[in-house]
């Protein structure tokens, strides 16, 4: 069990809810060990000993008379580089790997050089950790085999700032990207414009042929989101960059030097990202292993087990949490109301929060808080238990995963007079379900990042 304060939500006051609240933590783990890293690389990668031959799906890599490298960037890179390990055991390989700070010390590699970096910010030790991974890319050969392992979060850990663009102006640029509201591939064609290495730019720098394994963190799994597309043609432009910039009121509250990199841009002084078609791409070979789809399959195959009746809304959530918080309520109400059997609601994604307080909390626990809201506003408390939860286990600015509400939750909140709108407000949300108790989902980082995820049991009382 992923939830280290498993325990104390189970047993939360004299609650009738424990046994709903036990199945819906166990199905959020179930999620969570769909998606690990380390076993999804030992499921679609092998290596055949005889023929000396790499296999992905429905691909072959001959490794005879090859030099075999390693890179990767992101929050399951890791795990995934310790299967990898495994998996080439019999070869000779040499590589560099950057994954966010604390991770480093749960990781167990023989010959990779694991890197440390911050996130959701770049920092200076990123640039100076894709300083060294673009170092050891200059020994590489048209020969060789490089084998990249990309994940969410590898956006922000390799940084490589457009001149004349500061890391202090790219740190900036991101908060007003993160506090903004917009969705990851909004966010994401900015970042490609402001970078040396996004938005396929890294592929021109490789000059060998490559595998690049990634673990999806983008709605649809759009490949040229997920970490900023380093390896994969980009269809965005520099004016769509400042198209978006200028539809979330930012262009003037951005750093004088990303504006010039926008006009410049816009102007064709500085060469767009490389598109679909440019020769480059030939030689790179891109692998969706893992998503936010196979978390929620999880949820719903162990459900069913369980004897639920398991629907499946979308892995598609998407949009701010205010409308998709009272969307989602009123979706459960209804069919509550058309069902007197316990039924299990699954869907996944990414929703947005537009940040206008300084508060701790993240997307998960603001919508959690939108739906917690929707059902306050009734005349009795609707016999529902919903959670949402980062698979990465990282809310926002929190140290949670995420949140759940029950009718536990509701009776807390109104016997002790809790202003729910006030923590709103301030996207304080961790406060808030700290004060009403039981509530808040405390797993630290899991080592993989597929999105988030929503349970819904309605009818929970049957189930005591």
């Amino acid at each position: 069990m992923i939830i280290q304060n498993y325990d104390e939500i189970i047993h939360f006051s004299s609650s009738t809810r424990q046994k709903s609240r036990e199945i819906i933590l166990k199905l959020f783990n179930a999620a969570v060990e769909a998606v690990n890293p380390f076993q999804i690389i030992l499921d679609n990668l092998t290596f055949d000993s005889e023929k000396k031959e790499l296999i992905i799906k429905d691909q072959v890599f001959s490794t005879k008379k090859r030099r075999i490298w390693v890179i990767g960037a992101g929050k399951a890179v890791g795990r995934m580089a310790e299967a990898l390990e495994k998996v080439l055991v019999e070869l000779e390989y040499q590589g560099v790997v950057c994954v966010p700070e604390g991770v480093k010390r749960q990781l167990r590699l023989d010959k990779l050089i694991c890197l440390e970096s911050t996130h959701p910010l770049p920092s200076e030790v990123n640039c100076a950790n894709t300083k060294e991974t673009l170092g050891l890319i200059k020994n590489i050969m048209p020969e060789d085999l490089v084998i990249a392992l990309i994940s969410g979060g590898g956006s922000a850990i390799w940084a490589a700032p457009m001149p004349p663009i500061t890391i202090e102006d790219l740190i900036n640029l991101n908060k007003e990207l993160i506090n903004s509201g917009m969705n990851i591939h909004e966010m994401n064609v900015v970042r490609k414009h402001m970078s040396t290495i996004k938005g396929g730019k890294f592929a021109e720098i490789v000059p060998a042929e490559m595998i690049v394994l990634v673990l999806s963190d983008v709605i649809g799994d759009n490949i040229e989101s997920i970490a900023s597309g380093y390896f994969y043609p980009d269809s965005s432009t520099f004016k769509d960059a400042r198209f978006i910039l200028n539809q979330y009121n930012l262009l003037n509250t951005i750093p004088d030097s990303v504006k010039l990199v926008i006009e410049q841009g816009n102007e064709e002084l500085i060469p767009e990202t490389p598109k679909k078609g440019n020769a480059i791409f030939q030689r790179v070979h891109t692998h969706i292993i893992g998503s936010n789809n196979i978390a929620c399959e999880a949820i719903i195959s162990d459900a069913r087990q369980l004897g639920f009746n398991a629907v499946f809304l979308t892995d598609k959530v998407e949009g701010d949490t205010k409308c998709l918080g009272r969307l989602l309520a009123r979706i459960y109400c209804g069919l509550a109301n058309d069902t007197q059997e316990p039924l299990l609601i699954i869907s996944g994604g990414e929703p947005t929060v537009k940040v206008h307080g300084s508060g701790i909390g993240g997307r998960n626990q603001e919508l959690v808080g939108e739906v917690l809201q929707e059902f306050l506003s009734l005349p009795s408390p609707p016999d529902i238990i919903f959670l949402s939860a980062g698979t990465d286990g990282v809310d926002g600015n929190s140290p949670y995963a995420g949140a759940l509400i029950d009718d536990i939750s509701i009776s807390t909140t109104l016997q002790k007079e809790i202003d729910l709108v006030k923590f709103q407000e301030t996207n304080n949300m961790s406060k808030f379900f700290e004060e009403i108790g039981g509530s808040v989902l405390m797993s630290g980082p899991t080592g993989t990042n597929v999105m988030d995820v929503q349970i819904a049991i309605l009818n929970a009382s049957i189930l005591q």
